[in-house]
């Protein structure tokens, strides 16, 4: 079963093709949602890391995901978590 390609900005699954972002010439890019990267660059290009992380963590508790889906990401979104990611490295 292969893994379901994760934004390495924020975090967030990418299921489905509307999900990821876009580079320059408009190819899907493999690494970053549309949230993230569109026409090949950031969508906030100026938020630090930790603007960036308050701003992801506030669209993801506003978003219709459910109440346990929520406390799930509460635990595990964190700073360390991102931290991992390509962008913030």
């Amino acid at each position: 079963m292969a893994k379901t390609p994760q934004c390495q900005s924020c975090g967030i699954p990418m299921n489905k093709p509307e999900e990821f972002g876009t580079e320059k010439d408009g190819t899907r890019s493999e690494k970053y949602c549309l949230k993230c990267y569109e026409m090949g660059q950031w969508t906030n290009p100026d938020a630090t890391f930790d603007e960036f992380y308050e701003i992801s963590l506030k669209g993801f508790q506003e978003s219709d995901m459910s109440k346990i889906g929520k406390f799930f990401l509460n635990k595990m979104y964190t700073k360390k978590f991102l931290k991992k990611l390509e962008r913030w490295r």
